[in-house]
């Protein structure tokens, strides 16, 4: 299978790129720098740039998936120029693909898009939310920046295409990313849960993270998927599980949300929010996990 991703050279992009080609497929990606170009066996980059609206549509030659992951990080002071830019950044980036897709290619078949579970309401008591339990009004911004990025992906569709959407969780790495936050603190014996500590975590191994689109591409599943782990944590006890599995206790007070808020701002919003995700749906595609649950992603990635 010949495969075209974006976002390939960020954390999850990187590990999708080595599993696919490990298992005998052929990458193309697509980049905004000229030095990230790399011309290998059955590994070549293309150049594309979303605010021109510019796409080298050599790089859809031949290929059957379009696995959509780049996006502008949703982790920085959200000003209305950093809004503007995350928004526009998934929305304008999609536009590119379906109108390279319409002009250029007859070979297209399945299309794999990312949102993430900060579509679904925050509700420290809610049951397991599943794929259809989205709320009809978004009332925060990273649920906008979902909906919006959902919606145009509907257009894939419209083309006649196989279409899949992959709502992420909080990923865990050795790479980096949040759980590289969430341990620099505990290292330091000041580690602690935030707000009440009650917030749902649902979080993914990035393994089985890339683990999931790629069977979703493989066995071209359509609709949307959760990528969670199966089983989900409230706050304080991750930051506990964490700082059991790298030896530092976490004891703490929890750090008020009032003081969330004034170091970060709206964005706070990603630390505070609760979400209690349901994997039954990836689960009954065929979809088995390595790391189901927290402590044993945290042994592989910290131990």
């Amino acid at each position: 299978m010949k495969v075209l991703i974006t976002g390939a050279t960020g954390l999850v992009g990187q590990d999708l790129t080595a599993l696919l080609l490990k298992n005998g497929h052929e990458v193309h990606y697509l980049t905004s720098r000229k030095e990230a170009l790399k011309t290998e066996a059955n590994y070549k980059g293309f150049l594309w740039n979303v605010k021109n609206m510019t796409i080298d549509s050599a790089c859809l030659h031949g290929v059957e998936t379009i696995i959509h992951l780049a996006g502008e990080s949703v982790f920085q002071r959200w000003t209305d120029g950093a809004k503007k830019k995350i928004m526009d950044s998934r929305v304008n980036s999609t536009q590119l693909l379906l109108n390279a897709i319409h002009e250029h290619s007859d070979t297209v078949k399945n299309v794999i898009t990312a949102s993430a579970i900060g579509i679904y309401p925050d509700d420290k008591n809610a049951a397991p939310m599943k794929e259809n339990d989205v709320p009809p009004v978004a009332d925060n911004f990273l649920a906008q920046v979902c909906l919006a990025w959902e919606r145009i992906g509907l257009q894939f569709q419209e083309l006649g295409l196989n279409h899949s959407v992959v709502r992420i969780g909080i990923v865990l790495s050795d790479k980096g990313g949040a759980l590289e936050q969430m341990v620099k603190p505990v290292k330091m014996f000041a580690g602690a849960g935030f707000g009440d500590g009650q917030m749902w975590q649902s979080w993914i191994a990035v393994d089985d993270l890339v683990g999931i689109i790629q069977h979703i591409a493989v066995e071209q599943r359509t609709g949307v998927f959760n990528a969670v782990a199966p089983h989900p944590v409230r706050n304080r006890a991750m930051m506990e599980a964490i700082g059991k599995a790298v030896g530092k206790p976490v004891f703490l007070p929890n750090v008020p949300e009032f003081a969330m808020k004034l170091m970060l701002g709206e964005m706070a919003t990603i630390v505070l929010a609760s979400q209690h995700v349901s994997s039954d749906a990836i689960e009954a595609s065929g979809y088995v996990f390595k790391y189901p649950r927290l402590e044993q992603a945290l042994e592989e990635y910290l131990g």
